[in-house]
């Protein structure tokens, strides 16, 4: 894929990423998160209602049979204190009328059993003993009352009386009018649930439309206008002071957009640069191949003086003409597409260390590699790890090590990868920058793009590179260590062989 390609794709996304966030850049009062609030504080509040809703009603059945208890003792005291009332009288219909029963019965310890009824042939439908019930059984009888339509059926209620104790009350009782109170009060309670259902969902909408919603619909609104409109300097955002998620959100959004502004900034100048020298590169060759040209000349003066200052003049011009070619190469190339497949460990690296010692040729100089693998294949980039492996072997040569170990130990779930070297060390002042473009040279008339071309490579991999030793104390040497996780690569393993290597191996 190329870069022009790339960018292509990037412009894309750009717009794709605009369009996606025009298509609903407003608040939603009627279907955004407040409104599913409102909706779901509503169902709570019922829900909550509901499972005390057959409590209080077992409660209220109670309540009205011990009222009807109270009225049944009334009555029959009545009897005790008119004896000369017979039970088949007009008192008595009245007495009944009041109760608004069909018989009332009165036991007592040391008294004689009193009654009032009109038939004494009335058989119950269901029968409530309230000297045991609890309320698990008053409500299911309440909600068994509330679901029967029939308007002669009758109730047999057993219990003590509310104003003596000692004394059992029995009364028979038409269950329409008990039914009809027990409608009234539920459609009661259901409309004050619904009531408070309402409330507390509108109360907790508006409250989440001031706290969440819009701030929220702020921070998208930013997000916007930032991927609009990335180059523009931007206004903070109100909420920033507010010590919530909210808050946090907006200053992460805040700093977010002025860090990605200032890499902005710092590509666009670097893109500037590498236009212009791009610009410049071929008339700089052209005197470049002048200046050559008159070295060559003066090597051949016959003036010593002259002729001995002609290498180092050719040398700095190729140093300047080799470090114009490595900055337009760096701008215009950058880091190419990775390549990932199933790599064999053993000859990999021992071709890589091979390679490395025709190239350095017999200076005496000790180049080791030291094996561990418990698999014999790993997932990676072949041509690209063996340049990262390259530039800091080279480094390594270039600050005179005479002594250098290359470990490579491998998992199924990474690839370790260990360089040190015995040579000059890294100066403490030069780790800040170490893998940063232009920053981390520690060589005279170096770039610094070495090591953050092997960093950009290995983040490709979705590994890591860090300095483990700067090599400055004279019994440490210069360490490097690489890490590139299996599990996060998704090219397919080369199925293992047999036998597997293990141990520690020199080359």
């Amino acid at each position: 894929m190329t870069q022009d390609h790339r960018r292509t794709d990037s412009g894309s996304e750009h717009v794709s990423l605009s369009q996606r966030f025009k298509e609903h850049p407003q608040e939603r009062p009627l279907t955004g998160l407040s409104a599913r609030a409102l909706v779901l504080a509503v169902m709570f509040v019922l829900l909550a209602e509901a499972m005390l809703f057959l409590p209080s009603m077992g409660r209220w059945l109670e309540q009205e049979l011990y009222d009807r208890l109270s009225d049944g003792h009334l009555a029959i005291r009545t009897l005790e204190v008119v004896p000369e009332a017979m039970p088949t009288g007009a008192l008595t219909d009245e007495l009944l009328a009041h109760v608004d029963a069909d018989l009332v019965a009165f036991r007592s310890p040391g008294q004689p059993k009193l009654a009032l009824f009109r038939d004494p042939s009335l058989r119950a439908d269901r029968s409530i003993d309230l000297r045991s019930a609890n309320v698990i059984e008053l409500s299911a009888a309440a909600w068994q009352l509330m679901l029967d339509h029939r308007t002669d059926a009758i109730v047999r209620v057993v219990g003590n009386s509310p104003v003596d104790p000692m004394a059992e009350i029995e009364l028979l009782l038409g269950q329409e009018r008990i039914c009809a109170n027990l409608r009234s009060y539920a459609l009661r309670i259901a409309m004050l649930s619904l009531f408070i259902g309402v409330v507390t969902g509108l109360l907790l909408y508006l409250t989440l439309r001031w706290l969440i919603v819009r701030p929220v619909v702020r921070l998208t609104r930013a997000v916007q206008t930032f991927a609009e409109h990335p180059e523009r300097a931007h206004v903070p955002l109100a909420g920033r002071n507010r010590q919530d998620e909210i808050g946090t959100a907006s200053r992460q959004l805040d700093a977010m957009q002025t860090t990605v502004r200032a890499a902005l900034a710092q590509n666009r100048r670097l893109a500037s640069l590498g236009t212009g020298v791009a610009k410049i590169s071929h008339d700089l060759r052209n005197l470049l191949t002048t200046s050559l040209l008159i070295t060559e000349r003066m090597q051949a003066s016959e003036d010593e003086r002259l002729a001995k200052a002609a290498p180092r003049l050719a040398e700095s011009i190729e140093r300047a003409a080799s470090l114009t070619h490595t900055i337009v190469q760096h701008a215009r190339e950058g880091l190419p597409p990775l390549s990932v497949e199933p790599v064999v460990l053993k000859p990999f690296f021992g071709g890589v260390i091979d390679r490395v010692r025709q190239r350095w040729g017999p200076e005496g100089r000790t180049v080791s590699l030291i094996e561990d693998y418990q698999v014999t294949t790993a997932n990676l980039d072949p041509l690209q790890i063996e340049r990262v492996l390259n530039n800091l072997l080279d480094n390594a040569y270039e600050a005179g090590a005479g002594k250098v170990d290359l470990t490579a130990h491998a998992t199924e779930e990474a690839l370790v990868i260990v360089i040190s070297d015995n040579g000059a060390g890294i100066p403490d002042a030069a780790v800040a920058h170490l893998f940063d473009a232009f920053k981390g040279s520690t060589k005279r008339g170096g770039t610094g793009l070495g090591l953050h071309n092997a960093a950009e490579i290995i983040h490709a991999h979705r590994g890591t590179i860090e300095l483990m030793d700067t090599g400055q104390e004279s019994t440490r040497p210069t360490t490097f260590r690489i890490d590139l996780p299996q599990t996060a690569l998704s090219a397919p393993l080369i199925p293992e062989g047999p036998s597997r290597s293990s141990g520690r191996s020199r080359v």
